[in-house]
């Protein structure tokens, strides 16, 4: 993730350096030859890896920046423009992405029937509570469940279902958020889940599922038995 962001924000430095070796061309520039079509190319893959690293750029104050940076009237030295994009973008995010969840989650709440919202974050809807007496508590407890993990899209990540390979294991092997929302239901339960990425699979994602670095999902899941270790 580190290396990624430092390389677009490379290349953004390197196409507006060679922006200001050409000359500043007046009113509106129109497409002549090879090298304005290269030259347009660059500029959008410019404005591509922008809309990567921060879709929320203002866009009006970005053009100030690179008109400044051509006419050598830069607010900020590159090294000073450099330590500030790395700090916004490696500590900045994790403060934005939680705003982002806490606003959908409360929203979430405030809109729909039976959605409720714990202080750990994780947001819930059950569907039907089960047998409470067999309800996993403890770390050592085995549940088997089938589950349908999405995107806030809708799309698809992740699914156990019910079969003879059902998914069976320890509580404490699951990531956090189906392991709290687990306790609120019992044998036989139904839940639906939104689990904050914090409580999903955080900053690093789970490349082999398709799940990208700090990513929100939604769980429907049943446990279908529950096994008791004391």
């Amino acid at each position: 993730m580190g290396r990624k962001i430092v390389a677009s924000f490379i290349i953004v430095l390197v196409a507006v350096t060679l922006f200001a070796c050409g000359e500043e061309q007046k009113g509106a520039p129109t497409i002549k030859n090879d090298q304005d079509s290269m030259s347009y190319v660059v500029g959008m893959n410019i404005a591509y890896n922008i809309l990567e690293m921060d879709s929320t750029i203002n866009r009006e104050v970005l053009l100030m920046g690179i008109e400044d940076a051509l006419t050598g009237k830069a607010k900020m030295t590159q090294e000073q423009a450099k330590e500030y994009f790395l700090v916004y973008m490696n500590y900045g995010i994790h403060e934005r992405i939680r705003k982002y969840e806490d606003k959908y989650l409360n929203d979430l709440v405030a809109t729909a029937d039976g959605v409720m919202r714990k202080p750990s974050g994780l947001t819930y809807k059950v569907a039907k509570v089960g047998d409470m007496n067999k309800t996993p508590t403890n770390d050592r407890d085995t549940v088997a469940i089938t589950y349908r993990a999405t995107r806030l899209s809708g799309e698809e990540v992740d699914v156990a279902a019910e079969r003879a390979d059902t998914l069976r294991t320890a509580l404490k092997d699951f990531i956090p958020g189906l392991k709290e929302g687990m306790k609120l239901i019992g044998e036989g339960g139904d839940i639906t889940l939104w689990l904050p990425s914090s409580m999903a699979y955080g900053a690093d994602g789970l490349e082999e599922k398709g799940i990208g670095p700090n990513e929100m999902l939604r769980y429907e899941l049943n446990i279908i038995e529950v096994k008791k270790r004391y």
